[in-house]
């Protein structure tokens, strides 16, 4: 699996310095989005359950 740099994008939030690389992968079975989105609704079940205890 080869993945490529396609774009470096710099952002400043506050004091801080945010570099971000973007990549293209072949072989990907998900999309950044997807990613994200599956990672914060597990994050929210972990939290409603640790909630619960």
């Amino acid at each position: 699996m080869e993945e490529k740099t396609e774009s470096v994008t710099e952002k400043v939030i506050g004091d801080t310095l945010y570099i971000i690389e973007s990549a293209v992968s072949d072989t990907a079975k998900e999309t950044a989005y997807d990613k994200l989105k599956r990672m914060i609704l597990n994050e929210l079940e972990r939290q409603k359950i640790k909630l619960a205890s």
